[in-house]
This record gives structure tokens, sequence and C-alpha cells, in this order.
């Protein structure tokens, strides 16, 4: 696992500002609409918007902010929007993918935690413009209730 500080915070604003004037219409809710279900089965509630789905202003400015994570290719990204209290239970991701970024747009509104080799719950608090990346595809994490709107844009690699 890698973090680092990847955007500037006068970048995250302008993006946080536009995805937050977006339609609800662009917003697909995860806990009805291909859930991430979670190792026991529960779902998460949070909305995504694909890039294939995305205005293309929004498309360009985060087309121009994603990172490299060598030896992988970028595949696409999504843009998650967690709701005050909403979340994801434990869960790994399976759709395939070989690493993983996540670029938080907020500072404090949650976190991201992951289960280490010893099942010892870590974390890693919400900062605007910070990017963690990793490439353990069977890394069991989650994030908890948040505690105000948050989003992140998830980078996908194989």
């Amino acid at each position: 696992m890698k973090v680092v500080q990847h955007v500037t915070d006068d970048g995250v604003l302008a993006l946080r500002h536009k995805l937050s004037q977006l339609d609800d219409a662009y917003w697909r809710d995860r806990s009805r609409h291909k859930p991430n279900m979670g190792l026991n089965a529960d779902v998460g509630y949070y909305f995504s918007c694909a890039r294939e789905s995305m205005p293309h202003a929004i498309r360009a400015d985060i087309d121009a902010v994603a990172p490299r994570f060598e030896p992988y290719a970028l595949e696409g990204w999504v843009v998650n929007k967690t709701p005050v209290g909403g979340g994801m239970p434990p869960h790994i991701d399976n759709e395939g993918y070989f690493g993983i970024g996540i670029l938080c747009l907020q500072s404090h509104s949650g976190s991201f935690e992951w289960y280490n080799d010893l099942n010892q719950l870590e974390k890693i608090t919400d900062k605007a413009g910070q990017l963690i990346l990793f490439d353990d595809t069977q890394l069991v994490h989650r994030v908890p209730a948040v505690l105000s709107e948050r989003y992140v844009v998830v980078f996908l690699y194989r």
C-alpha cells in the first residue's frame, strides 16, 4: 500500500465542486444497481458515476489527474459519492483488476480501512488530494459510515 499527496488543494476543491453540482440522475445507487456485496452478504450505501457517464468537462479533469501505477495500465475510473451515514461493508474487489487507486476529494469525511495480515483493522483518514494505491487483490477493506458527504475517484488498473 502506498499513500501520496497527489492533487493540490485548489485542484481538489474545483473537482469536488463540479461533482457536487451534478444532477442526481448521473449517480447510480449502488445498494440497488450492481451492489458491492460485503463478506457477510451485506450491502453498502453509496452512489457511483463511471467515466463513460460523466459529463465531458469533468471527465477531462479527472483524466488529467489519473495517476500512473506501474506496471499496470489504467483501464477506467469511477467516482463514488457517499452520503452522511453511508459506507461500504468489508469486502474484496473481485472485478479482476490488478491495482486500485483511491483519490480522496475532501478531508475528515471518513476513512479507508483494511485488515492487515494479522486481521487487525488499520485505517487512513481522508485527506483532500491524497491518493491510496494498492495491488493486493485479496485485501479486505471497507468504508465505515461517513461523517460528511464523501467523494472519491477510484482508478482501476489491469
